[in-house]
């Protein structure tokens, strides 16, 4: 294990869940601001940035989790941005190897999707698989939207959430686990203890991960919320990276009520870090409520 630390935060947290240890680790962070709400009124944006004590640039976290029992193998739940994205970001195999991982021993990799900064982390800078001896587990029309077209050629003024970005970087990120690769196309078990929760919109083929069940599930939800302070009280708000952005203000809003009214957890990928929320309806929206406050307020 290295012995200092890139990454100028706690680099990971833990929570029991029935037989298993659910463990958020964090890949970094990245810098944005208020444009990444295309179609929301900026200054209402600000506004509630500002109410919740945040700046107006967001800094969104950057999550992932790891899954740990005695049925299986390490579960590793997105895999990061990788190299090559700027300092910020790409931290997750040091945070990995800080909770005693090795890349070797990840028996399964569950993508929520495929955007770059879930699945890039899957490869080294040589193109081979970070994870050798790992499955990767996505669904169906994921591989179908953005393996489809991967040989269209990037601009150099394109954003890494580009189509074409995209589509070449997933090409190459699944490349290596051609082979190994098992696709969904409806909720199921995909691991013991690990439930796949198909939660579409924000990309054609976007899914959550649910561990363990009742009230002590934690339900992974990807790209549900990048903002928590502003789209919890406005789920309408949708971000400039939604493919769909009407099914995905569906999905926030449908999964936030579900949330609520069952008590469960939800644990995002750009939930503030270590990521795992409670919700709760307050009057026309949500307010996220990390869970690690919850037994210290006695509520």
């Amino acid at each position: 294990m290295p012995s200092t630390s890139p990454i100028p935060y706690t680099s990971a947290v833990h929570w029991p869940v029935g037989r298993q240890i659910f463990t958020s680790v964090s890949d970094g962070y990245y810098q944005t601001d208020l444009t990444v709400f295309p179609s929301f009124d900026h200054s209402e944006a600000g506004g509630l940035q500002r109410a919740a004590y945040r700046t107006t640039e967001p800094r969104i976290s950057h999550n992932m989790y790891v899954v740990r029992g005695p049925d299986h193998a390490p579960v590793l739940i997105d895999a990061g941005m990788g190299d090559g994205w700027g300092s910020t970001m790409g931290h997750l195999p040091w945070a990995l190897s800080s909770i005693g991982v090795g890349a070797e021993e990840v028996g399964t990799v569950l993508l929520t999707h495929l955007h770059l900064d879930h699945c890039a982390g899957l490869i080294d800078r040589d193109g081979a698989a970070r994870f050798p001896n790992a499955e990767v587990v996505v669904h169906a029309a994921e591989v179908d939207y953005w393996l489809d077209g991967a040989a269209e050629v990037p601009s150099d003024d394109d954003p890494p959430w580009a189509p074409a970005v995209t589509r070449r970087g997933a090409a190459a990120a699944l490349a290596p686990y051609r082979n190994r690769l098992r696709t969904f196309d409806h909720e199921q078990d995909i691991a013991p203890g690990i439930t796949a929760v198909p939660l579409t919109g924000h990309t054609p083929g976007h899914s959550g991960y649910r561990v363990g069940a009742g009230v002590d599930a934690i339900l992974v939800v990807g790209d549900i919320v990048h903002v928590p302070a502003v789209q919890g009280p406005r789920p309408d708000a949708s971000v400039v990276f939604d493919v769909d952005p009407d099914a995905a203000v569906h999905a926030r809003r449908r999964l936030f009520a579900a949330a609520d009214r069952a008590g469960f957890r939800i644990a995002g990928a750009h939930t503030e870090f270590p990521g795992v929320t409670l919700v709760r309806r307050v009057g026309e929206g949500y307010r996220l409520v990390p869970d690690l406050w919850v037994g210290a307020l006695g509520t």
